[in-house]
């Protein structure tokens, strides 16, 4: 017994011995001290990385076959929904679930000052910040939505433009936050964009590292986490469009984003109509998810098979938040993919999203101080019941009493994707397993015939390329093309 649980304890200790951060790009990783033993153990971990590359082919030989099974559990995914109308009851939002899921946020903030202790965590990547290190210029304010959340805003400008092009709006994607188009430094599309003077504001979705304040709510009680995509499109998108436009007076905003911010744009557009669109000129959507049927991931494919066990869970241990900001959750994910080997988590990403070779994993220590981020089990959720459904994006599914409640009819309605009327260019992802390009060439033809600017497809991506691209150009060159050529003929 005693043998068990010392080893027990060898994942903790190979994160001591391993200490500081390695180098990206041969710079050091911010703020983070380097420890005495790294010099013993960093060849150690030069020669790790090697060979955990030898499992490449492996690699993608597995990320090839994926798409068969996560299709064919994706067929079986809509008919596994067998507890979630007692789930979605009152069962789940009661004090025993708030008491249950109080307890474990108390032991795991413990667990997680005493890893920080040991190995520090570094500070958030803040847009406002780190835009200076660039030559650029950050501001950041805060926007209040009318449910009350409280959402972090950030802007970056060139200082040397003697006036900007266009206004620029990016809202974040899965599991990310305003800074996630920073990430690949000089190169990153928030750069790009500011160095060609154009005017751009990162915006936040609630639940997010800048989106946690509510003028009344705790993020650690299960109503703070009661909400999905549409709350992103009906609340945060209108609060942030005319905060920005309030300061830059601006009409015509250019709409950056990939995945969420498509589903937001569309909601924000099913419910309002034309009261924020004529706010933007043309949007610019990377793996927009709209309709995700589809799906071929593996893992999502049986995530969508066991939702009802992701929301029993989320429900009773965390508040229905997906954690990776936990401070626990993040200290290991920082440290394993920050630290001790970040090839390892470049093949997790090449399982999870797509084989795809456009993945810059020698940034990850420089990315993981703000990778993942935290969302709603029912954001999770809502996605995963899209999962072997062709063409159907509708609110959630609470089960018919729920729903009942909640829309005053047993069904959920279905989002009316045509009411998009502003200009849409689509870039779907070939190589993305969960955002399949099928699903993204659909939903643009669900468009209004006036939304329909441009469809293409960028072959060797996947859904995390966004974000991690090794050619930028690749992905955001087609992009920042098609704003120029808007640009200059007026559009």
């Amino acid at each position: 017994m005693l043998f068990f649980k010392l080893w027990a304890l060898m994942p903790l200790a190979l994160l001591i011995v391993i200490g500081g951060p390695p180098h990206a790009n041969g710079e050091p990783q911010l703020g983070s001290a380097v420890s005495p033993l790294a010099s013993i153990v960093n060849p150690v971990r030069g020669i790790l990385d090697p060979v955990v590359g030898v499992l490449s082919p492996v690699v993608e030989v597995v990320t090839g076959l994926a798409p068969i099974p996560g299709a064919l559990l994706g067929a079986v995914a809509p008919h596994t929904d067998v507890l979630n109308p007692l789930l979605q009851s009152a069962l789940l939002q009661n004090n025993i679930t708030q008491f249950s899921s109080d307890i474990v946020t108390s032991l795991t903030a413990v667990v997680g000052l005493v890893a920080n202790a040991l190995l520090p965590v570094p500070p958030y990547l803040r847009p406002d910040q780190e835009a200076p290190k660039f030559g650029f210029v950050g501001e950041a304010y805060n926007v209040t939505t009318s449910d009350g959340y409280i959402l972090g805003v950030f802007r970056v400008r060139s200082g040397t433009c003697r006036s900007y092009r266009s206004v620029v709006i990016i809202p974040p994607g899965v599991l990310s936050n305003a800074a996630s188009f920073i990430f690949l430094k000089e190169n990153s599309l928030v750069y790009r964009l500011a160095r060609e003077c154009n005017d751009v504001w990162l915006l936040t979705f609630r639940g997010y590292i800048f989106g946690r304040g509510h003028t009344r709510l705790s993020d650690t009680s299960s109503e703070f986490w009661d909400y999905y995509q549409y709350h992103w499109g009906v609340y945060d998108l209108p609060a942030q469009i005319e905060f920005v436009y309030r300061k830059t007076n601006s009409t015509r905003m250019r709409y950056f984003g990939v995945d969420q911010s498509g589903t937001a744009l569309l909601f924000m557009n099913h419910v309002h109509g034309q009261r924020y669109q004529r706010f933007l000129a043309a949007t610019y959507l990377f793996a927009p998810i709209g309709y995700l049927g589809r799906l071929k991931s593996v893992v999502f494919a049986t995530l969508a098979v066991l939702r009802d066990g992701l929301t029993a869970a989320g429900a009773l241990v965390l508040h229905n938040e997906v954690a990776f900001m936990n401070p626990t959750i993040h200290s290991v994910l920082y440290n394993l993919c920050g630290r001790i080997s970040p090839i390892t988590c470049y093949y997790i990403f090449q399982i999870l999203a797509g084989n795809s070779r456009e993945i810059n994993y020698p940034l990850f220590p420089y990315m993981f101080a703000n990778l993942l981020d935290s969302i709603s089990v029912t954001t999770i959720n809502y996605y995963l019941q899209q999962v072997g459904k062709i063409n159907y994006m509708a609110y959630f599914d609470y089960g018919p009493a729920e729903n009942l409640r909640r829309y005053n009819r047993t069904t959920p309605e279905n989002v009316n994707i045509a009411a998009t009327t502003v200009p849409c260019n689509f870039y779907a992802l070939g190589s993305d397993s969960v955002t399949v390009p099928e699903d993204v060439l659909a939903t643009y033809r669900a468009l209004a015939p006036s939304a329909r600017a441009s469809f293409q497809v960028l072959d060797k991506y996947s859904g995390v390329s966004g974000l991690f691209a090794v050619d930028t150009e690749g992905i955001y060159g087609p992009a920042i093309r098609r704003l120029n050529a808007d640009l200059a003929s007026g559009a």
